[in-house]
């Protein structure tokens, strides 16, 4: 396993390589969408605990607000700015650029904002299922694509983009959510591809988690008793943290998150496309 990388900016050789040690001599900056809640929240505690700035774009001042007391009671040393807009906004991924330019760049995106909205496509307001695709995709979308050539001028950089185990199959009940998923999974893993062969100094990782049972997700999808909460593939936000900071240390251009998620892909792998089906169709129905 590769051990922490020491030094703030690197070349094309050393790849969207940042440091993740508190031995690094300068700070590192990382831009979290949706940093104040769910994975962004744990994965700045585990960021502010290696001594790392935070910059947080987030809906909520109060959210915001909140969070920030949570690091500091941990980590009185971190230094923490939070932009709060809606992602959904046209200009917004522009707004959050300009924004983290004059707090000196950023050396980590992670595209963790997002959300879902539960039940059959056609009986959801159109207008929410809209705002899901312009956060969950053209924000994400947006942001890569402003942060990229800046990453590049730099000297170099890393992008997250956090889909989910949605992004592998169709759901039932998650129609709009889970294609949105694909979307962050195909473009995500499409750019590594074409970063590698252009030899950019900027890398991007996808990442896969499994549902998250301790997140403002679950309830603000509308998905309170849906059995894939609490199936044995079922994780936290902690884990999915720990499991980001692990496939940054170690340069994965993929990470599925959980153990048990990742034995259930390698078996999904084997199961006939019917039994598929109804094996998802099973997790996204109410218990």
């Amino acid at each position: 396993m590769a051990g922490p990388h020491l030094g703030r900016r690197a070349g094309a050789r050393e790849r969207g390589r940042v440091c993740l040690s508190r031995e690094t001599a300068v700070t590192q900056t990382a831009l979290i969408t949706g940093g104040s809640s769910g994975i962004g929240l744990a994965l700045s505690r585990r960021l502010a605990g290696r001594g790392w700035r935070l910059l947080w774009a987030s809906l909520s001042e109060d959210e915001i607000a909140a969070a920030r007391g949570d690091i500091l009671t941990a980590h009185p040393d971190a230094v923490i700015s939070g932009l709060a807009l809606d992602l959904a906004a046209p200009d917004a991924p522009a707004r959050v650029l300009d924004w983290a330019q004059g707090q000196g760049g950023c050396d980590l995106l992670i595209n963790n904002a997002g959300f879902g909205v539960y039940g059959p496509s056609a009986d959801l307001a159109l207008e929410a299922e809209q705002a899901m695709i312009a956060v969950n995709i053209c924000a994400l979308h947006a942001l890569t694509r402003l942060f990229l050539p800046v990453m590049e001028a730099r000297g170099g950089g890393t992008i997250v983009n956090i889909a989910s185990n949605s992004a592998f199959v169709p759901a039932p009940d998650l129609a709009v959510y889970a294609a949105t998923k694909a979307f962050v999974k195909h473009y995500s893993e499409a750019l590594t591809a074409e970063l590698e062969e252009a030899n950019s100094p900027v890398r991007v990782m996808t990442v896969c988690p499994s549902a998250i049972s301790d997140t403002p997700f679950l309830k603000r999808a509308g998905m309170e008793g849906v059995r894939t909460f609490t199936s044995f593939t079922a994780t936290t936000a902690e884990e999915v943290a720990r499991d980001i900071i692990e496939g940054l240390d170690n340069k994965r251009p993929f990470v599925l998150t959980g153990a048990a998620m990742r034995r259930a892909m390698w078996l999904m792998k084997l199961a006939p496309a019917p039994v598929l089906r109804w094996m998802t169709r099973r997790e996204t129905r109410r218990v």
